[in-house]
């Protein structure tokens, strides 16, 4: 089933965010077909779920993991399994971030479901980033650590 112009429009934030801060040569493929993947490439399965973005930088210094959140999808048990299978797969990943791209609606509820899916993983220093399509002047990663 083809992907609504909404979530394809959260994809879209992603790729733009990853391009600013992982630079014009990122690797980016993108899973959903209403946004013209880049080289045509398809991100990799994590366990049992496959991301809207997967993006490194060129060298890989950084991993970047985007998942774009309709508000009806925000809450719902698939994204909290989804959410937190990226988040332990960045906790083991040096340079990892995970985005999340929701409406200006969502941006609370989503970043109180990151705070709470992070719990597990308090050592880790992966970046969460959610974005909506009125901040996106205010995206800027920390400089990344090698």
């Amino acid at each position: 089933m083809p992907e609504s112009s909404a979530h394809a429009a959260l994809v879209r934030t992603i790729v733009q965010f990853a391009l600013r801060e992982l630079g014009p040569l990122a690797d980016i493929a993108i899973r959903e077909d209403a946004v013209n993947p880049i080289r045509h490439e398809k991100p990799p399965r994590i366990d049992r779920y496959v991301p809207d973005v997967f993006a490194t930088d060129v060298p890989t210094t950084r991993t970047l993991i985007g998942e774009a959140k309709t508000l009806r999808d925000i809450e719902t048990d698939h994204t909290r399994r989804q959410v937190s299978t990226f988040l332990n797969y960045l906790s083991k990943t040096p340079g990892g971030v995970f985005v999340l791209s929701v409406p200006l609606q969502g941006r609370a509820p989503a970043q109180r479901l990151l705070s709470e899916l992070r719990r597990p993983y308090p050592g880790s220093t992966t970046p969460t980033v959610v974005l909506d399509p009125s901040v996106t002047h205010h995206w800027q990663l920390p400089d990344a650590k090698s």
